[in-house]
This record gives C-alpha cells, sequence and structure tokens, in this order.
C-alpha cells in the first residue's frame, strides 16, 4: 500500500532529534518455516506484456511477521519456498516502475492476499509492473538562472495514519530528483494522478537592512552585505566570545522559501499536474522566491538546580506540508549559560518551540506556538515545568504462563492529529512485582500502552486510568496519575468471513473495515478500526481484536488510513455496513455483501 508522510512530530527525551512516533510493537517474531511455496513471473503492464529481469519481489505475512525478498531472474521469474500457512502479500518493484501489489486494481492498492495450505505450491502468479509516468521541467532562481542541485519533490494527495486528507510527499525512491547545471530535473516512476512539484527552501543570506518589498536590486544589495555582516558577527565572537555574538542583533536574512509548481509558496495554491499511465509531462517550470527570514530568540526560566547547559531547545515547523528531506521541518539548538538561546534564518511559516532538560532524576519541559514572518523578530519566554508521571500495575487473565517482568515494557504514545508536537517520554520496564512507573512526561493526549518482547500467546486487552480504558478513548493528561491497571489476556477474538456479490459468488482484492458501533471509539489509529483485502476465493479475516460491537463492511477499492475518515464510515453504516458482536476469545465468522 502507499504509505504517506504524516505532519505529527514527537520530540523523544532520549534523542533530542524530532522524530516520527512508531507505535509499541512486540519484538519481531524469526521467521516461520513450513512446507508451502509461492512462485511467478513478473512482466511488463502493457498488452504485449514482457518478462522484467531485476525486478525486487517482497513477500509479507504481518500475523507471522514473516518478510521475505527475491530478485526475478533473467526471464522474470520469482520463488519463495518454506512457507508456512497463512496469507500473504505478494508485490513488485523495478527502477521506473509503480511498485505494484499481487492483484491491485490500481498502483497503490493493496492487493490480493494469496492463501496457502501446508504443502501447497501456488506456480501461477503473474505480477505486472505499469511503467512510471515523469514529470520534467526546469528550475530557476529569481532571477531567472537555473538552479542546480536541488531535491525537488513530488506531492499529491492522500490520506495520513488519521485519516486526514493532506498534501504529501510520495515516498518512493523514484520521487525525488537533483537539478542538474541547466536547472533541468526529471521525478520519474509515478503512478497515474494528479501532482503538484515543490522545490524545498534553500540555505538563506544574512543582511543587515530589513527587507520588506524586495526588487531585484535590492535582493543584489542584500546579497553583497552577506561578507560584510559575516566580518561583523566573526568580529563580535572573536572579541567576546561565541555567546556574546549570538546575543547582538543578528542581520537581517534574505533566503529562499519552498516554492511549488507553479510559483507559489502557499502549498493549497499550488497547481495539479494531471498525469496517466506511463505519460512524460515536460515544461513544469518555475521559479523559486526571496522571502525575508526571521531571528526567534527566547530565553529558558527553571528552578534554580536546573543547568541551562544541559537544555536542548527544539524548533519543529507546524505548516500543513512538510517535506521530509529538508532542515526546516525541525531544528535543535542549545541553551547559553544565562539561560538563552536564538534560531536564525528562519522561513515564515508557524512553529512551535520545545524546551526539555533532565534535572536530577526528573524532567522539565515546556512549549511555545510562534509564527515568523520576515518582519518581526519573535521573542519566546519558555517557563519550564515539571514532567508528569503515570504509574500503575500489570495484570494478566487467562492460563497461559505469565512472561516475566523483563520481557515487558509499558509506554505512553502520543495521540497526535494534524501539525502537532509532543515531547515522548522513554517507555518503562515492569518490576518483579508488576508496577510500573512512566517519568517526564508532558501534558496532551495519550494512549497507554504495553508490549512482551518475543513471542507470546497474550494480547493487550485493556489500559484503565481513573476506569477508563484508554487504549479506546485517550485520555488527556494535565497531572501525575496512579492506579492504571495495564491487562493483557490470551483470549483474543477473531472474526473471518467471505466478501461476495449481490448473485453470490466470491469478490477478491475488496477493502473490507471493521470498525466499532460507538461513534466515540473513531478515533485516529484505533486498534477497533481495521481494514483488510478479501483473497482469491473472497476470504478476510482479522485476529486479535477486542471483544466488542462493531459495523464491518466492504468498501472496495479504499485508499490507505482512509478507514479512520469519519465521512467514509458514516457513509458505510447508512448503505452496507452488518452489525456483529465478537465475544472475548470467540472466532465467529461472517458473510458480507458488496452492494
Amino acid at each position: 500500500m502507499r504509505s504517506v508522510f504524516a505532519l505529527c512530530v514527537v520530540i523523544s527525551l532520549t534523542n533530542p532529534a524530532a522524530i516520527a512516533q512508531q507505535p509499541l510493537r512486540e519484538v519481531p517474531r524469526k521467521p516461520g518455516v513450513g512446507t508451502a511455496s509461492i512462485s511467478g513471473i513478473v512482466v511488463t503492464d502493457d498488452v504485449d506484456a514482457r518478462p522484467l529481469r531485476r525486478a525486487r519481489v517482497f513477500l509479507n505475512n504481518q500475523e507471522e511477521e514473516i518478510a521475505r525478498t527475491t530478485i526475478s531472474d533473467d526471464a522474470g521469474r520469482f520463488r519463495f519456498d518454506g512457507l508456512p500457512a497463512g496469507r500473504y502479500t505478494i508485490g513488485g518493484a523495478k527502477e521506473a516502475y509503480v511498485t505494484t501489489n499481487y492483484g491491485a486494481l490500481r498502483p497503490g492498492a493493496a492487493g490480493t492476499p494469496v492463501v496457502l495450505a501446508d504443502g501447497v505450491s501456488r506456480t501461477d502468479l503473474t505480477l505486472p509492473l505499469l511503467r512510471g509516468a515523469v514529470i520534467t521541467g526546469t528550475l530557476l532562481d529569481a532571477e531567472g538562472s537555473p538552479i542546480p542541485g536541488v531535491a525537488m519533490r513530488a506531492l499529491r494527495y492522500g490520506y495520513t495514519k488519521n485519516g486526514e486528507r493532506r498534501l504529501t510527499p510520495v515516498t518512493t525512491t523514484m520521487a525525488s530528483h537533483i537539478t542538474d547545471d541547466r536547472g533541468m530535473y526529471r521525478i520519474y516512476g509515478l503512478p497515474p494522478g494528479e501532482y503538484t512539484i515543490a522545490a524545498p527552501a534553500l540555505p538563506s543570506f544574512s543582511t543587515g537592512d530589513e527587507i520588506l518589498m524586495m526588487s531585484e536590486s535590492d535582493v543584489r544589495r542584500a546579497l553583497d552585505e552577506v561578507r560584510q555582516a559575516s566580518r561583523q558577527l566573526n568580529a563580535i565572537a572573536a572579541e567576546n566570545g561565541p555567546s556574546s555574538a549570538g546575543g547582538a542583533d543578528e542581520p537581517r536574512a534574505v533566503g529562499y522559501a519552498t516554492v511549488f509548481y507553479p510559483g507559489t509558496t502557499v502549498a493549497s495554491q499550488s497547481l495539479m499536474v494531471p498525469l496517466a499511465r506511463a505519460e512524460e509531462r515536460i515544461g513544469v517550470d518555475f521559479q523559486l522566491q526571496y522571502v525575508p527570514m526571521s531571528t526567534i530568540r527566547g530565553s529558558v526560566i527553571g528552578p534554580s538546580n536546573m543547568t541551562s547547559l544541559l537544555t536542548t531547545v527544539h524548533l519543529v515547523s507546524t505548516d500543513d506540508v512538510i517535506l521530509a528531506d529538508t532542515n526546516s521541518a525541525a531544528r535543535r539548538t542549545s541553551v547559553t549559560a544565562r539561560g538563552e538561546f536564538s534560531f536564525v534564518n528562519v522561513p515564515p511559516g508557524s512553529y512551535v518551540v520545545v524546551a526539555r532538560v533532565q534535572s536530577g532524576t526528573s524532567v522539565l519541559w515546556a512549549t511555545a506556538d510562534v509564527v515568523a514572518d520576515g518582519q518581526s523578530q519573535p521573542e519566546v519566554a519558555l517557563s519550564m515545568q515539571q514532567g508528569l508521571t503515570v504509574s500503575g500495575r500489570v495484570a494478566f487473565q487467562g492460563r497461559a504462563t505469565i512472561p516475566t517482568a523483563t520481557r515487558l515494557r509499558v509506554a505512553l504514545v502520543p495521540v497526535l492529529s494534524g501539525a502537532q508536537v509532543s515531547l515522548a517520554s522513554t517507555p518503562a520496564r515492569v518490576d518483579p512485582s508488576g508496577r510500573f512507573s512512566i517519568s517526564g512526561v508532558s501534558a496532551g493526549k495519550y494512549r497507554l500502552e504495553a508490549s512482551i518482547d518475543g513471542l507470546s500467546p497474550w494480547m493487550l486487552a485493556s489500559s484503565t486510568v481513573s476506569g477508563r480504558d484508554v487504549l479506546d478513548a485517550p485520555i488527556d493528561l494535565r497531572q501525575s496519575l496512579n492506579g492504571a491497571v495495564v491487562t493483557f489476556s490470551d483470549s483474543p477474538a477473531e472474526l473471518s468471513g467471505v466478501v461476495r456479490d449481490s448473485a453470490g459468488r466470491p469478490l477478491n482484492g475488496d477493502t473490507v473495515i471493521l470498525f466499532p458501533v460507538d461513534r466515540t471509539l473513531w478515533t485516529p489509529g484505533s486498534r477497533r478500526i481495521r481494514a483488510a483485502q478479501s483473497a482469491v476465493d473472497g476470504t478476510f479475516q482479522f485476529r486479535r481484536m477486542p471483544a466488542g460491537e462493531y459495523y464491518v463492511a466492504a468498501a472496495g477499492d479504499a485508499d490507505e488510513g482512509e478507514w479512520y475518515d469519519p465521512l467514509l464510515l458514516d457513509r458505510l453504516t447508512v448503505s452496507s455496513a452488518r452489525k456483529t458482536t465478537i465475544a472475548e476469545g470467540e472466532k465467529k465468522t461472517i458473510d458480507i455483501i458488496h452492494q
């Protein structure tokens, strides 16, 4: 399935860099071994299909945590041996072609699972790969000269993991290209659809003037003053030290902003370029624009025993579109002995300033919103607060052998939407008595999750805080809490069935969506919202489910992440969803009709 770049950023307390939050998972199992096999051929998706050599073919089974890769031979053939029984996803990739899953109705779709029984060999798989579309053009600077060495990006609308429809970069290795000495770029391997092109912001140029309206002569004058301003700063640093230079009045700056085709700095105003199958679109040219840059200064205020020199401050962009390969999305700096910090050459946009420090056994934190417009020079005061603590115990309900405490870990996972920022806490280990304590937590919305290292029959059933299961309804944490109970069960529920058309025939490649009847549980990343693809025989399966009352519906060819969108769930509820109740430990079957 196609993946997208989410605009939710988490600042790790163990790693000062900004990182994308990953869900808490069990340690991967060792790949299973069995007696089944899958083989087939990779071909071009043309009328006169021909074999594709040296294509990368991948196989996945999420339930058994099996992932294998092979390369097609000169005749385009591939083979996977020694597979255990199960449901497998097969896909292929090759440079200049669109990565495609077996049985997919369109590029980027999930495809059709291949169901294998023990000892069965499937030898009839044909995996067609579509030659990707191409966008070419020229990037010019503000004066009309070509700019080499810029990594261009293709963007399209898609769903984030929160079900939000946003303009996001296409995340394939063939979706970015560096402009050459003529300023020309060529982005290839794109599936059919509508795209805009973005050129990321380039390094800025310091000036001594406040630039509000910039003509061509203004820009030339600004660039001429770069060397003089730099010499002045170096002289201050040499005489008084780096902290004095940082505390002086840094010169204003002019720089290039991120620009979207056909030349706008506002993503929502960009022009979408339609691409058909294997089409090559030429002449997608545009110019970068100079914009005034800001310097964001601030001070950190904390208790007397706080060591300023150990405090790190992050500046994180919260604009609607963030290009993953630019350094404007997140920056970091340290704090001087006087508790001061600054970020220079900040492009216009919305940001969050985040500070954290380890003070003894506790963590202090602070955040503030700031807008950089290139005209004013924002100043921020960060008042450090004591990190919150969540503590509790782990319980087990069932007959299976209870794992040792050293295999358990518990973590608070931030629940973010849109362009939000949070401080991530370090997962806590569980002591021999079954108790845990998570410290250094900032205020915000969280799910309390837990995992067991290695293979285990246990499933996380609930995480109760103040009588409420925060796995389903995230907690809005504003103060420290004690008494949380994390419960594992060895009786997970399972739902399976068959998707059929109105004539009773099984349908393959259909997206089956399972979601709770209770609308308050329609939250981003909910464990009760699942999606699966029907196999060739129309079968689908949901395993390790919490008990409850659900809707199940066939949604056709849904985009990845779309199943979290309340608008889609509303439509399915009214049109075709079937209601069912699943008890703890129950293995239930149900047939659904795609209307």
